[in-house]
């Protein structure tokens, strides 16, 4: 099979949710050697490709500026994506679209959509103005009209399935589920020395709280760091401190400028963006894992901590109870003092934290690259098997 896919998620400089789930898919794709691999991508930008797919994949490479070239996909000028000269009249079975964006396809061209989250239709004041205006319409004409006949939509998980089919009736038909998996690495026992070596880097304290993702609005934020100044009110020699990983996002200031207002802002630590060599470390060093986001599609930082033995508690909010299930201990991303009142109890509990550490582990397991680069080669397959 020879599929197109744009990899335009695959140049931000640091990767994360849907460049993640694009780059560990084509990973297992490139594999597959029955498979051949043609990229899209605009600009001179770096490209973030798994390592052995730069010598796998040609690249074709837009020169035009973004905003300039997002504009000439929206209104379908020139060339679709699928016909640009760089790929031989003929050349493709198929279209992978990892995540809605501006687009440009052929109307015969057999192609898959991944969705990971309608957040954008749920949380618009989350986003920046500029994505609200220009954006936002893009992504609901490619929903609604935008896409060829001969198409499926993928969500990342039944509840984004669900959305999607309440907000986009039409395209109910053409669902499917492929859930993301996790790389094994993050099951092994990680040694002595990078233990070593990531605590020194951060500047790590022996114990503490962890989260991971985004520092923006949707995560909730707030919430953590206001329950945790309540948390040493109550109990100045709480034994853990609170470590924020990920990079800042949009409308950081105001979690920043709460920090600077708490008591507690010298056992809070925001430690930026980590590549992936330093998450297992962190996951594994760290007494509890939160998650209080309020929406999420999937939630890969959840699972990872859960892989790597580390007992999660996480909000009971879009597709999270679908994902963690019993696994992880869920609550109201708006009741800071359930959260409390789990922490301390939790902390105190040792054979409580070794439970929810046990079933995190064998949930995590579920969950595979392999599995799921496996469903979306059955796609392709019912797509092009399609008369």
């Amino acid at each position: 099979m020879k599929l197109g896919v744009d990899i335009r998620c695959l140049q931000d400089k640091r990767r994360t949710g849907v460049g993640e789930y694009a780059w560990q898919v084509l990973k297992e794709l490139s594999q597959d050697k029955s498979i051949s691999l043609y990229g899209w991508a605009n600009a001179a930008g770096r490209i973030d490709l798994p390592a052995g797919l730069e010598r796998l994949m040609p690249i074709y490479r837009g020169r035009l500026p973004n905003k300039l070239m997002n504009l000439k996909l929206w209104l379908k000028f020139g060339r679709p994506m699928d016909k640009v000269k760089a790929i031989k009249p003929g050349a493709l079975d198929a279209w992978w679209l990892p995540n809605p964006s501006f687009a440009h396809i052929s109307p015969t061209r057999p192609t898959l959509l991944t969705v990971h989250d309608l957040a954008f239709r749920h949380y618009p004041e989350y986003f920046p103005y500029k994505g609200r205006l220009w954006y936002f319409p893009a992504v609901r004409s490619l929903l609604t009209r935008g896409l060829p006949k001969r198409s499926l939509v993928v969500a990342v998980s039944q509840h984004t399935a669900e959305d999607i089919a309440q907000e986009f009736p039409q395209l109910k038909s053409r669902l499917r589920v492929a859930p993301p998996g996790l790389e094994t690495r993050y099951f092994d026992t990680v040694p002595a020395e990078k233990v070593a070596a990531v605590k020194q880097r951060y500047q790590l304290p022996p114990r503490y709280l962890f989260s991971l993702g985004t520092i923006e609005p949707r995560k909730n934020y707030q919430l953590l760091l206001r329950l945790y100044e309540e948390i040493l009110r109550r109990e100045p020699d709480f034994p853990c401190d609170l470590v924020i990983a990920g990079g800042w996002g949009w409308r950081f200031k105001s979690i920043r400028q709460l920090l600077l207002r708490l008591k507690s802002r010298t056992r809070i630590h925001f430690i930026g963006y980590v590549p992936d060599d330093d998450k297992a470390a962190l996951y594994a060093q760290a007494d509890l894992f939160l998650f209080p986001s309020l929406y999420e599609g999937i939630g890969l930082p959840p699972l990872e901590a859960m892989a790597a033995g580390t007992p999660v508690i996480a909000s009971q909010a879009a597709s999270l109870p679908e994902v963690l299930a019993e696994a992880a201990m869920l609550l109201s991303p708006f009741l800071s003092e359930t959260w409390i009142d789990n922490i301390c109890w939790l902390i105190k509990d040792q054979a409580a934290r070794q439970e929810l550490s046990d079933r995190g582990r064998a949930r995590a397991r579920q969950f595979s690259w392999v599995k799921t680069a496996a469903v979306y080669k059955d796609l392709w397959q019912e797509l092009t098997a399609a008369t």
